[in-house]
Order: structure tokens, then C-alpha cells, then sequence
């Protein structure tokens, strides 16, 4: 960001863009791979990525960046949803679906190991050409088209029928789904909105530069040491875990109020280390819930609920910041955090254990197509 000339309000508007532009995206990209194909969807959304980080690599002014934000925003839409509803198709025809946690998190766990190669080396060859890192990305995405090339789709056990989706006056006429629905969002988003502003909170604090790649590999390290047994997260009680979520990610505000790059590290670390797998668990709530051929407009339209929010929470982030400071900036978002808390653990109980309205509202649905 520093190499485009961009401030830390720039930084919250190309946040909003990236977020919109999923928005925009994740539905639509879901139905793709649903009607034409999983491994056709990750097909376009590897090449689309390679783009972007080509872009990256060649381009270094705001238009240019904006450019690539918005082709790689395309590539994680064409990819995320396919990608987990291929492994749940799997499982499906194996009858392991209840393994789903399981294999999720083995798997997040062995791309974390390369993930943590890859952040090891970057930082080294940005020193040379602040082009590399992104030369590297698009070789990354590349190798991925390669490897979905000699991929093919699973077949599934549910015949894929007309899409349904529920009337919004259901929606909002039951009051559970409704809470969970705009809570998990805003929660969603509030871990992924303040990465940013996190990494240039460190740097404030006096934290080196070149060593913040090293949280990220740390992290990296810490969470595929912890994959192989993150799914016995699903078997605690829900409410257990939906504790475990919000105090981690309110002491990441609490770590960043206080103004110790130290304490902040060692926040994101955990942070991002739990976050890796935070949303397979839920994903495995909602699968289970509806049982549907339509597994990546499901997961998708989940995924959506993140993005709707990460559109206005970076602009607000920033803007605390920008009329504060950061510490205390950083420590106006938790306390907005620590309010959403009591809804999101209200309703994710009421909506995963003791409302039936979400099988009911699949049956109660208009066709759109």
C-alpha cells in the first residue's frame, strides 16, 4: 500500500471496494458452480486471481490497484463457495458428511504449513522489488489452474432443482433468523476489517516493518499445528464456543487499545490462528441445517453476510482512527463489539439449537428460476 501512495482512509475505501465487489459476487458465482460446475467455478477464479496479482505486478498508481482489487475479489467469489461445497459433495457420497469439521480443518491445516512457507519468503523478496511478492502470487494461482485442470466434479445425491429463496417477509418475520443473520455478519466482519489498520497499529507502536510478515507466519504455524483437532470444537456446546469467538476477538481490540505492539502480536497471532477455522465450524451448522443441492449459493450467501458488513466497518474503522487516534480508534470499535456480543450469542443459540424456522422457510420459498 505504501509503494501505491496509499493512506490509511484509502486503505478503508479499497477494503469497502474489495468487500462490495463480493457482495456483488458471491451469490451470483455461487449459483455458477452449483448449475455449471465446482471445479469450473475454481477454474475462472483461479485465473481471474492470476490476473489481478499480474496487475499488481505491473501497475503501482490507485486506478491500477482498484483494477486488481476488483478482479481479485471475482476470483475469491468464483472459488470460496465451490471450493467447500465440492469437499461437502465428497463427503456426502462417502456418507462422511458428519466428518465435514474434520476434513475441513486437516486440510486448512496443510495449506497453513505452505501458507507459512510462502510468508517466510515474501517479506525477503519484497527487500529486492516490491513486485515480486505479487510475481509470486500469480505463479501460486497458476499452479492452482493447473492443478483443477486434472480435477473433476463429483456426483451428487441430491438432483439439483429449481433455486429457492425465501420470501423476505418470512425473513423478517422471524425475528431469529433475522438476529443471527445481520449479528454474524457484523461479527464476521469485524475480524477481517481491522487486519489492516492492525498492521499499521504495529508499526505505530514501534513495531519493525519486515517482522510483521512474521505474525502472519507464526500464526500460520500455530494453526496448522492446531487443525488436526479443531473439529472438536463442534463437539462442545455451542454455547461454549460462541464464548470462545467473542472473547477472542474483543481482547484483539483490548490488545490494541493499550498500545503494546507486543500484546497486539501476540493477540493476532491467536487471532488469526482461530479465525482460519471459525467459519468451517459454522459452515457445518448451516450445511447440516439445510440440506440442499445448492451447497455453494448456501455457502456463499453466508459468506455474503460477512461481506455486506465489511462494506461500511473498514470506512468506520478508519474513520475512528482518523478523528481519534489509533489506539483509541482501535478501542472504540471493541466497545462496539462488546455491544453486538450479547445479539450474535442470543441468536446463534435460538437459530442453530431451538428454531425450526430455517427448514421451514426452505419449504415456504419462492422459485426464482
Amino acid at each position: 500500500m505504501d509503494y501505491a501512495g496509499f493512506t490509511i482512509r484509502d486503505i478503508g475505501l479499497l477494503s469497502a471496494f474489495f468487500s462490495a465487489v463480493q457482495l456483488l459476487a458471491e451469490v451470483p458465482t455461487g449459483y455458477f458452480a452449483d448449475r455449471i460446475g465446482r471445479i469450473a467455478s475454481i477454474r475462472v477464479g483461479a485465473v481471474l486471481a492470476a490476473i489481478a496479482t499480474t496487475i499488481y505486478v505491473f501497475v503501482h498508481h490507485k486506478t491500477g490497484i482498484y483494477i486488481g482489487v476488483m478482479f481479485e475479489a471475482l476470483g475469491y467469489a468464483f472459488m470460496g463457495g465451490a471450493g467447500q461445497a465440492l469437499i461437502h459433495d465428497s463427503l456426502v457420497v462417502k456418507k462422511l458428511e458428519h466428518e465435514y469439521t474434520k476434513i475441513m480443518s486437516r486440510a486448512q491445516s496443510v495449506s497453513l504449513i505452505a501458507n507459512a512457507i510462502l510468508i517466510a519468503i515474501v517479506p525477503m523478496t519484497y527487500a529486492i522489488n516490491p513486485a515480486y511478492p505479487f510475481a509470486i502470487g500469480t505463479l501460486a494461482y497458476l499452479l492452482l489452474l493447473i492443478t483443477a485442470l486434472f480435477m473433476h466434479d463429483v456426483k451428487r445425491s441430491i438432483s439439483v432443482v429449481k433455486l429457492k429463496i425465501p420470501i423476505l417477509k418470512q425473513i423478517v418475520g422471524k425475528k431469529n433468523l433475522l438476529l443471527f443473520g445481520l449479528s454474524y455478519g457484523v461479527i464476521a466482519a469485524l475480524y477481517t476489517s481491522q487486519a489492516d489498520t492492525f498492521n499499521v497499529a504495529l508499526r505505530e507502536y514501534g513495531f519493525r516493518t519486515n517482522l510483521i510478515g512474521w505474525i502472519y507466519g507464526i500464526a500460520s504455524v500455530v494453526g496448522a499445528a492446531i487443525g488436526p483437532i479443531v473439529h472438536y470444537l463442534h463437539r462442545i456446546k455451542l454455547s461454549r464456543y460462541l464464548l470462545v469467538d467473542l472473547c477472542i476477538l474483543i481482547m484483539m481490540s483490548a490488545a490494541a487499545y493499550t498500545g503494546s505492539p507486543y500484546l497486539l502480536g501476540g493477540m493476532m497471532v491467536i487471532s488469526i490462528s482461530f479465525w482460519r477455522y471459525r467459519n468451517i465450524i459454522y459452515q457445518s451448522y448451516l450445511l447440516n441445517i439445510y440440506p440442499t443441492a445448492y451447497k455453494a449459493t448456501l455457502v456463499s450467501a453466508m459468506s455474503n453476510l460477512e461481506q455486506l458488513n465489511a462494506i461500511w466497518l473498514p470506512l468506520v474503522i478508519t474513520g475512528a482512527i482518523h478523528l481519534t487516534t489509533i489506539p483509541i480508534g482501535l478501542g472504540l470499535i471493541g466497545l462496539f463489539s462488546l455491544g453486538v456480543a450479547p445479539v450474535f450469542y442470543y441468536s446463534s443459540l435460538k437459530f442453530f439449537h431451538r428454531d425450526p424456522t430455517p427448514v421451514a422457510l426452505a419449504n415456504q420459498s419462492v422459485s426464482v428460476v
